[in-house]
């Protein structure tokens, strides 16, 4: 299955504005936080709902041509690619609960190992996602609603114990401690996983326009109807609530966002509207790289920390988005995928399974001469 330039398009976006947001949140002084609050309003919800749907989509693309090949293989079965969805999970699990530790250490509060950054939620929504990949679009979908309007009454219930040293406290803990927790984020991984299913089962056609007809159809014009209704329902309805962070209009306004937006990119794309390969090339990148930036941008932290107004950051950004495009693009021409942590842990993944396979045999065979 060829590789679709509209993910990576909304993954590297979504990466783009995170870093941004990110340094907004560093380097900005105390009296222009409201360039903070105006940027993290606008954009918040929008940039964590792509990246969750985005990587729903992608998982459930990855692990159906895994199984599309073991199934025509004889070196691989359905097991093996089990096994590597799950270590790939487990090892992403490791590497958020590392970061995790960083901000514990940081900010002398152990408690602050579970924290929900962007890593932990993709990592958790991977192994609860196992359990439902099996079962229907339909289903996922109705559980993806069930679980956001749980997520508000569960919040409602827990949050005055925010901090307490008792049940619910812990409860409130594991659940909400941080800026993406899994209630709110897990069902745009699950409507993801449907989109997924749909590209996957479209992008199976040979005949292009069999598969146009079907891409319009069956994704472009559900997507954007819905894209659309969802915009202005919030804008027209819910004004301004949509611009306040993880509330049921800024959920509703950023689903319908992202959905309008893969629907365009689908139809620029699909139909060549514009050449894909140079338009798409800056964001590719940032998705290419997407968890090797995250996990290492950290380090331009106290450059400019507390200390620059609206005006000096913005020339600050500009020039810092030059400088790491440029670095990136250096990277991807000298090291290619080897630079890739997504793709490294893939690696370790395969790795493991035969670990697992080889123990597997020598078990087999042990049993055998006994």
């Amino acid at each position: 299955m060829k590789r679709i330039k509209s993910i990576d398009t909304i993954r590297g976006w979504c990466m783009f504005i995170m870093v941004l947001g990110h340094i907004i949140d560093w380097w900005v002084r105390p009296e222009d936080r409201w360039l903070t609050a105006a940027l993290h309003s606008i954009l918040g919800d929008i940039v964590g709902t792509g990246f969750l749907l985005v990587s729903g989509i992608s998982t459930v693309l990855f692990f159906r041509s895994r199984l599309t090949k073991a199934e025509a293989s004889d070196d691989k079965s359905i097991k093996q690619v089990n096994n590597e969805y799950l270590f790939r999970a487990l090892l992403i699990l490791v590497l958020a609960l590392l970061y995790s530790s960083g901000t514990a250490i940081g900010t002398l509060n152990p408690l602050d190992i579970w924290k929900w950054y962007i890593p932990l939620t993709i990592a958790i929504s991977l192994l609860l996602a196992f359990l439902l990949l099996k079962t229907s679009k339909s289903f996922r979908i109705i559980f993806a609603v069930i679980i956001w309007i749980s997520h508000y009454y569960i919040q409602s219930i827990l949050l005055p114990y925010e901090g307490q040293v008792n049940i619910f406290g812990a409860l409130y803990h594991v659940l909400y401690n941080g800026l993406h927790p899994i209630l709110y984020y897990f069902s745009f991984f699950l409507i993801g996983m449907v989109v997924g299913d749909i590209m996957f089962e479209i992008y199976l056609k040979d005949d292009q326009k069999e598969r146009r007809l079907a891409l319009i159809y069956k994704l472009i014009l559900p997507s954007l109807i819905m894209g659309t209704i969802f915009i202005l329902f919030a804008v027209l309805f819910l004004f301004p609530g949509f611009l306040t962070h993880k509330t049921f209009s800024s959920t509703i306004y950023s689903l319908g966002v992202i959905l309008t937006s893969l629907s365009i990119l689908l139809i620029l794309e699909e139909f060549e509207v514009i050449k894909v390969e140079k338009s798409y090339r800056l964001f590719y990148f940032y998705s290419f790289y997407s968890f090797t930036i995250y996990f290492s941008h950290n380090i331009i932290y106290f450059i400019f920390l507390n200390q620059l107004n609206a005006l000096t950051f913005c020339i600050a950004a500009i020039g810092t988005y030059i400088l790491l495009s440029l670095l990136i693009r250096l990277i991807y021409k000298k090291y290619g995928i080897k630079a890739s942590l997504k793709a490294q842990i893939g690696r370790v993944a395969v790795i493991l399974v035969r670990k697992v396979e080889e123990k597997k045999e020598r078990i087999e065979l042990l049993n055998i001469k006994k």
